[in-house]
């Protein structure tokens, strides 16, 4: 008898397992890429990121500014792409504003509402040594305190552009760096949604 009740407690648990994976297969991955802009740069660079991240079957793409971004867009995303240009070699004074009021006026370091997310960061500048580095390392700190699982493009540490001349705006190599993090940041988070089987490249 205790065998019995032993084994249908298993099939049971399968059984609850299972429905909880469909139910979260079911559900769109939304990935939240959101920026402060002044020239359309940084949200051209936020734009081939969504992109890339909706080359990823079931996944929702939105792109936004900071000052767009309300408390239920980041509680809905399960990942996060944060950026920004490079202002006086670091990140802007509206991205920074931004982390503070989603720490305090949305409540997440209380909640810790964001802990687990996957994030990654992008950064544009006008010369190549400007501080691009330096502002895609204060992005990922900002999201690192809320717990915020960073990922990034092999080999560096998120995606950048360096918009002044000769090249101006954002090019087509830049961009497709851009795509291929979105993409991996889309995938990673389904892995953390879904299952370690889910969103394989």
């Amino acid at each position: 008898m205790m065998r019995r009740m032993s084994m249908r407690m298993r099939i049971f648990a399968a059984l609850a397992a299972w429905a909880c994976l469909a139910t979260a297969s079911a559900e769109p991955l939304r990935v939240l890429v959101t920026a402060h802009s002044q020239t359309g740069n940084t949200m051209a660079l936020a734009e081939a990121l969504a992109e890339g991240a909706r080359d990823v079957e079931g996944v929702e793409a939105t792109v936004k500014s900071v000052a767009e971004v309300s408390r239920a867009d980041l509680e809905a995303a399960d990942a996060i792409a944060l950026g920004s240009p490079v202002h006086m070699g670091d990140a802007a004074a509206e991205v920074r504003a931004a982390l503070v009021r989603w720490s305090g006026d949305f409540g997440f370091w209380e909640s810790r509402g964001l802990e687990n997310k996957v994030g990654a960061v992008f950064a544009t500048g006008a010369l190549p040594s400007n501080g691009k580095e330096l502002t895609m390392m204060s992005l990922a700190t900002g999201l690192l305190q809320f717990g915020v699982v960073l990922v990034s493009p092999y080999g560096s540490l998120g995606a950048s552009a360096t918009t002044y001349k000769p090249d101006p705006g954002v090019d087509e190599a830049e961009k497709k760096v851009a795509r291929d993090l979105g993409r991996r940041l889309a995938e990673v988070a389904g892995r953390m949604k879904r299952g370690a089987g889910a969103a394989a490249p």
